[in-house]
């Protein structure tokens, strides 16, 4: 019997593989024969994702077409101390040859590989990351020997406890051989980092001087797929350095073996290269251009899908930033009806991909909130953190069996991941929750949106003057202030610890030792009833948002390592619009444009139902116009902005929103004209504008 039990099982299987291959067979005759228009590739993406063996039958095929006599590794397999990832070397019909040095036969050899683009020969070096300090040397002459400006790197370099990839650039200055490296300016964001280099070489005939770009994509996991919308945002920003710095040489690309990564990052831009040139894509056919340049370009199914992916929410998310100036003129839209219902139509195809592309969380992502012991500790059942983005706390209090939880959830900033943590009015059993996610996270600013509404319900989580426990903590007023928009309460927050070996050598029942004290500000609004889905005015939070940014500078412990909570009556409302403000106001700051869409799209990634698409969409937009209408020192770069829209017309990015649609005639049919007010009047039309919009 258990002989033909066995043979069953084996019959079974190769029936089920048969089955399979046959399969995959069909899938492979369902390629694509021709480039796809941009206006049909989200459809065509959508129709695979339902039969996703398609998607496996294109990568069958793409993997079919590599030229195994033409791609030999030949000459990288006799460098093997030069191969920090041995399983991927480069093809030696398209290796980058450098030119030899004195005394070192080998040092020609560098693992890299030139890749063409759609548009272009030799577009792209992909390579592998720098391990050694000798690499250090090689890589940085690589780059000047090619007289490359942009360099693209996509690993971490740490990464699980690993180290992925030397820090291959100095803080300041260093010289690495004949060349000297400088670190000339550093631009963080929550999820890359742009660095300026200058690059010198000194020669007895001359000094010769340049300077490189350095993308540093720091979101990119082993073993995992990145935030689509920063990968897509990260390739925006190298193109449009490229465009307004081209030279004739090769765009550097590499991760940590040059292989996976490094592909998608190439099919990405290439193919929107393509599409920006024909309004085609074509992955199919460059896929197969990616196997032939380098090993692994292409390494995966999953791989393949994500780039297919990537491409479909960069042709259907096609909304760019807007230059600061013109948040004036778009609200000048709404006086002319013409002009008012275009901008209507176009916040409305914003919300329907905001809608679109917004992440459903299922109970599986939130297992934790909906735990037995848990549910209890939520205001609403739908509105739940995700296990991965929630605070965990770390103070023992409370009698529940799981006092690790609260309905928080961490939200990235413009610059820094985790920047706010998000949370609700805590209920009456979790106001020791509340002040533990103050303590263990160190956040120096509570921000509460949330006027005091029945104290059944909303009970009160903090006293005006002296000192009162709450669960492990003493919590002691330092100061109050009321002012018209807001209260403020300075805190100094202290843990009750006990040392048990002292409470038994003394018998003392109260042998306190000392704890780490942490101090925060508290500031609740007082403009914004709670029946109101926005305020009347844009006034009020702005100076909400003003003093908790100027506490934030000068809070004590590294501030600016540290979460803001932002909370409301129920953890959705109201705290959207504050986060998106602080967002918009720093890429203000950073870069002097503004990008409400992406902003909110980011701000739902962890907590879904942030900002309400009818009303609250519309008044970030009326803050951010009031905040930049009251900041003079923006004016600098009004001027420059309008001196280049003038004179780039041709090769700036197109500064108001579009879908691809849209793009010509919202761009020829609007062109404002700026009106130059004083600043009181500036003012006044703002608050004018919201509480008659």
């Amino acid at each position: 019997m258990g002989f033909l039990f066995d043979r069953c099982i084996q019959y079974c299987r190769r029936t089920v593989d048969r089955y399979h291959e046959v399969q995959e067979e069909k899938a492979m005759q369902a390629v694509p024969t021709a480039p796809i228009d941009a206006s049909k590739f989200v459809a065509y993406v959508q129709e695979r994702r339902k039969k996703r063996i398609l998607f496996k039958g294109e990568y069958l095929m793409v993997n079919r077409s590599i030229d195994n006599n033409k791609c030999r590794c030949d000459v990288g397999s006799t460098m093997t101390d030069r191969n920090p990832y041995p399983d991927t070397l480069p093809y030696d019909h398209n290796r980058v040859i450098l030119p030899r040095i004195d005394n070192d036969e080998n040092s020609h050899y560098i693992n890299a590989s030139y890749v063409n683009s759609w548009l272009k020969d030799k577009a792209y070096v992909v390579t592998q990351a720098v391990r050694t300090k000798p690499m250090n040397a090689e890589f940085w002459r690589m780059v000047w020997e090619l007289g490359s400006n942009c360099i693209v790197m996509l690993t971490k370099v740490f990464d699980f406890m690993r180290v992925m990839c030397l820090q291959y650039w100095p803080q300041t200055k260093f010289q690495f051989r004949e060349i000297e490296v400088e670190t000339t300016e550093v631009k963080t964001y929550s999820h890359f980092v742009i660095r300026t280099f200058k690059l010198t070489r000194k020669t007895e005939e001359s000094i010769e001087t340049r300077i490189v770009k350095h993308f540093h994509f720091t979101e990119w996991e082993l073993d995992s797929f990145p935030y689509i919308s920063a990968f897509i945002e990260l390739r925006r920003r190298v193109r449009q350095f490229m465009e307004k710095s081209p030279v004739d040489a090769p765009m550097v690309v590499h991760c940590s073996n040059g292989a996976g990564r490094s592909g998608a990052f190439l099919a990405l831009d290439a193919n929107l290269e393509l599409m920006k040139k024909t309004g085609q894509l074509d992955f199919f056919e460059y896929a197969k251009t990616l196997v032939n340049s380098r090993p692994h370009l292409i390494d995966s199914v999953e791989q393949y899908m994500f780039i297919y992916e990537v491409l479909s929410e960069a042709v259907m998310c096609n909304v760019q930033p807007i230059e600061m100036h013109l948040l004036k003129e778009r609200s000048s839209m709404y006086k002319a009806k013409k002009n008012r219902e275009l901008l209507e139509s176009q916040e409305t195809h914003e919300n329907k991909l905001l809608m679109h592309l917004t992440p459903t969380l299922r109970i599986g992502d939130c297992a934790g909130g909906h735990r037995l012991e848990n549910r209890g500790k939520n205001r609403d059942v739908m509105v739940v953190p995700p296990d991965h983005a929630r605070p965990y706390l770390q103070t023992l209090h409370g009698e529940s069996k799981d006092y690790t939880y609260i309905n928080a959830v961490e939200v990235d900033g413009f610059t820094r991941k985790a920047e706010f943590i998000v949370t609700e009015w805590p209920k009456q059993s979790t106001v020791d929750s509340f002040w533990t996610l103050i303590y263990d996270h160190a956040c120096h600013t509570v921000v509460n949106l949330s006027n005091q509404g029945s104290t059944r319900h909303y009970p009160s989580f903090i006293h005006n003057k002296g000192k009162q426990n709450y669960g492990p903590f003493i919590v002691e007023v330092m100061n109050y202030h009321q002012y018209p928009a807001m209260t403020s309460h300075m805190v100094k927050v202290m843990k009750r610890t006990f040392m048990i070996s002292d409470i038994m050598a003394t018998g003392a029942q109260n042998q306190q030792i000392d704890a780490e004290v942490r101090i925060c500000c508290v500031i609740q609004v007082r403009m914004w009833p709670i029946e109101n889905k926005v305020p009347l005015s844009t006034t009020g939070l702005i100076d909400v948002i003003k003093m908790a940014r100027s506490w934030r500078k000068r809070a004590p412990d590294r501030p600016e390592t540290k979460p803001t909570i932002v909370m409301s009556h129920n953890g959705v409302s109201r705290v959207g619009v504050y986060i998106g403000a602080n967002i918009c106001i720093d890429q203000m700051d950073i870069d002097h444009e503004v990008d409400v869409f992406h902003a909110v799209k980011m701000m739902r990634i962890n907590r879904p139902q942030l900002i309400d698409m009818k009303d609250e969409y519309k008044y970030l937009y009326d803050v951010m116009l009031h905040w930049y209408m009251t900041n003079p020192d923006y004016r600098i770069y009004d001027k420059e902005d309008s001196e280049d829209t003038d004179s780039q017309k041709t090769s700036r990015p197109p500064s108001n929103r579009h879908s691809i649609k849209e793009k010509s005639s919202f761009r020829s049919k609007f062109s404002f004209r700026r009106r130059n007010t004083t600043r009181q009047n500036e003012n006044n039309a703002v608050e004018y504008h919201v509480n008659n919009k």
